[in-house]
């Protein structure tokens, strides 16, 4: 199906909805708790951005306050959106939202309108009960035999009277069908990856490594979009949004990387378009012609290397990442031997990363080909 937005109209979210409310949070450390879904036990919900929501399973009969499936669920102090089809509890700051039209197909259809709001709320800024009933959607609407758009009198869904066309959200979700990835790759062809010769080089020193904008959400628009917004989110390649235009604020180049100093610490992505940032996001500029392929193997590693050692309101990866952030990187080589940059452009030990290699590395492994 075409998606045509352009006669969409707005609805707030609270005027489509038949309750919103607030769980009952459980504390997960008091419940016998399993990683993976057994007999007696039940989803417990989280503010996790993984696994549609679900932290883990909780023995059933130890839980109280059950809520019934079919609800789409928020976590209002990190704005994370999942549809929970099946009896679920909660954690804590866990907002419930139910309605009629709801099932599985209109609930997919709106959380993912749902989400692209997800880069206006931060720890700082709450997606709290009310900023969740005031959120305003464009939805298709009804229209009669001739075209026409109908109009309720009653005006429950809106002020102008348009009514959500809940049977074309239904359809269209339905018709997005999906074939299974596949890949002419051969896995027993990937190269060998052996790091005992690797040597050790600086973030700066290889990359251009500076902030982002620091643009906050509120003061951003989307009436004109030209720009990607890109968050410290780890989904959707990291962009929350698409926004105008600002005065004053240049945009940085498709091809660069962004990454997150904060939220989703270390998520490191290769933006494919022209972009805006969130605060507490930096900028990673290549300093010679790059592939995406080499960007790929770059950013596997710096999302390790933060992972391991640092964390947010610990080791703040703000403080490093320009000054000691290291990688460890396969290097040019001629036979047995390293072939050494009298300009020590790249380390003091005049060390060339090989490039090529990490292209060529990409490349080798299954489904590299759909990249």
């Amino acid at each position: 199906m075409k998606l045509d937005v352009s006669g969409w109209k707005p609805f707030r979210l609270g005027a489509l909805i038949d309750d919103i409310y607030k769980a009952k949070a459980h504390a997960k450390i008091e419940l016998t708790a399993s990683l993976s879904k057994r007999d007696g036990y039940i989803p417990f919900v989280s503010r996790t951005e993984a696994n549609n929501g679900v932290d883990c399973y909780v023995l059933e009969k130890e839980v109280k306050n059950i809520e019934s499936g079919n609800a789409i669920v928020i976590g209002d102090t990190t704005a994370t959106i999942s549809y929970q089809a099946n009896p679920f509890v909660t954690g804590d700051h866990i907002i419930v939202i139910r309605a009629q039209w709801l099932n599985q197909y209109a609930a997919m259809f709106i959380v993912s309108l749902l989400q692209r709001e997800r880069f206006r709320y931060c720890y700082g800024r709450a997606y709290l009960k009310d900023s969740i009933e005031n959120t305003c959607l464009l939805l298709p609407v009804i229209h009669d035999d001739k075209g026409a758009v109908i109009i309720d009198k009653e005006t429950d869904f809106s002020e102008e009277g348009y009514v959500p066309d809940w049977e074309w959200m239904e359809t269209y979700i339905k018709s997005l069908h999906f074939k299974p990835l596949t890949t002419r790759i051969n896995r027993q062809k990937t190269l060998p990856l052996t790091t005992g010769n690797w040597k050790e080089f600086y973030l700066h020193r290889i990359m251009d490594a500076g902030m982002g904008n620091g643009i906050d959400a509120v003061i951003t628009t989307s009436d004109h979009p030209k720009y990607n917004y890109v968050t410290r989110e780890s989904n959707g390649n990291g962009v929350g949004g698409f926004v105008d235009e600002i005065e004053g604020e240049e945009a940085f180049p498709a091809g660069a990387m962004s990454l997150a100093l904060g939220g989703s610490l270390g998520a490191c992505f290769i933006q494919r378009k022209p972009f805006y940032t969130a605060q507490n996001v930096a900028v990673l500029q290549e300093k010679e012609p790059l592939s995406d392929y080499t960007k790929l193997f770059l950013a596997t590693l710096i999302r390790n290397e933060c992972k391991i050692k640092y964390q947010a309101f610990g080791r703040e990866l703000n403080a490093h990442f320009r000054k000691d952030f290291t990688l460890k990187l396969p290097v040019v080589r001629n036979g047995n031997e390293e072939v050494f940059d009298k300009t020590c452009k790249f380390s003091d030990e005049g060390y060339v990363p090989d490039w090529q290699w990490m292209e060529d590395y990409i490349k080798s492994l299954p489904y590299s080909d759909r990249i």
